[in-house]
């Protein structure tokens, strides 16, 4: 009896003392656990785990600012990871608040000033979703109405942003040099074979520099247009433009929670036939992570106008629902609608409106 007492009265007191060991061993490894994810999907940016407390919860801190969009990303990686329910921010990882600093990543002692980094993964001037030149992945079937013709047309898009360097104007997380590259095609589907009607040819070299909610663009792209063989063929008195030029473009985009609104404006260097150079070009999206199910609402305007075309504006607007995984890879099915001038590059004078249902793919 007095053995079976003792144990009765010891049991508690060793519970007790091994708790806290118990504790720290499981703070230690989800510490490792998310830092080390963190390091392998975000690398550049200094993400690390600040603090850990007794209801899971984790506090991050980063080199970098980061903006709304690049937070919710992190949060939902480690939400879809598991062994993580709730993420905070420690006051240094958002750099919008008046005054803030960036403080050192955990274990380090000072700030890193440059962190030169070689191909980084992530893009730092998020794409823009409406923009109908934007380099990317994506398939859409449109019931096409212009001046002189109405038809159904397939347009595809073959294009990437591939990062080159990182840190070349601070640190790894806050500037970046890339270069992109698209293929634009729209076929006439009501045609017998499907007639490949104008392609346009698109490479440029984007820098872009990122602060919090703020992210700036900065490139020089090429595009040039081809109007398509089954084209030429069945309209042989067509007036063909051999249209090519080269344009500087400066954008600024700012996030706010879930809303995003950008603007700027472009100059033509060099364009053939000779063009007046000036454009602008803005617009605001607006993303609810999570709005049905595993699914984000996702919905975006984008308004662009240029001298050539007397301040004529073309408006292209989305709206629709967009799949994730844990990793970046992500799948929207979008509806689409278009009223202005074409974006097609050889009919870039011809009233257009269309309205449509695309498939955009982001890597």
């Amino acid at each position: 009896m007095a053995t079976a007492r003792f144990l009765i009265l010891a049991i508690p007191v060793m519970w007790s003392l091994a708790a806290p060991v118990a504790a720290s061993q499981r703070d230690e490894y989800l510490r490792g656990y998310v830092d080390a994810l963190l390091d392998s999907r975000y690398p550049g940016l200094g993400l690390r785990v600040r603090a850990i407390a007794p209801d899971g919860s984790v506090t991050l801190t980063s080199q970098a600012c980061l903006g709304p969009s690049q937070k919710r990303d992190i949060v939902y990686l480690l939400n879809d990871a598991g062994g993580v329910d709730n993420v905070q921010w420690a006051f240094s990882a958002g750099c919008d608040e008046p005054g803030a600093t960036v403080e050192p990543a955990f274990g380090s002692e000072t700030p890193i000033s440059i962190d030169f980094r070689a191909l980084p993964e992530k893009e730092l001037f998020a794409p823009l979703l409406a923009d109908t030149r934007q380099p990317r992945f994506s398939m859409s079937y449109q019931n096409y109405r212009g001046s002189a013709r109405e038809f159904s047309a397939a347009n595809v898009a073959l294009g990437e942003y591939f990062g080159l360097a990182s840190g070349l104007f601070g640190k790894a997380g806050s500037s970046q040099i890339g270069i992109q590259a698209a293929v634009f095609a729209l076929f006439n589907l009501d045609a017998p074979s499907s007639d490949l009607i104008n392609a346009d040819y698109w490479i440029g070299l984007p820098i872009s520099y990122r602060r919090g909610p703020w992210s700036y663009l900065i490139r020089l792209y090429h595009q040039s247009s081809h109007l398509g063989d089954e084209f030429i063929l069945g309209n042989p008195g067509i007036d063909r433009v051999n249209l090519s030029y080269e344009d500087l473009e400066a954008l600024v985009s700012y996030e706010w929670e879930r809303w995003r609104v950008y603007g700027g404006g472009g100059y033509l260097v060099h364009s053939e036939p000779d063009l007046a150079p000036k454009q602008v070009h803005g617009g605001v999206e607006y993303a609810k992570p999570r709005a049905l199910g595993r699914l984000n609402f996702i919905a975006a305007a984008d308004l662009r106008a240029s001298e050539e075309l007397d301040w004529g504006r073309s408006r292209s607007y989305q709206a629709g629902f967009e799949y994730r995984s844990t990793s970046t890879r992500r799948v929207r099915l979008m509806l689409e609608h278009f009223q202005g001038h074409s974006p097609n590059g050889q009919f870039y004078r011809e009233p257009l409106r269309y309205t449509g249902l695309g498939l955009y793919f982001v890597f």
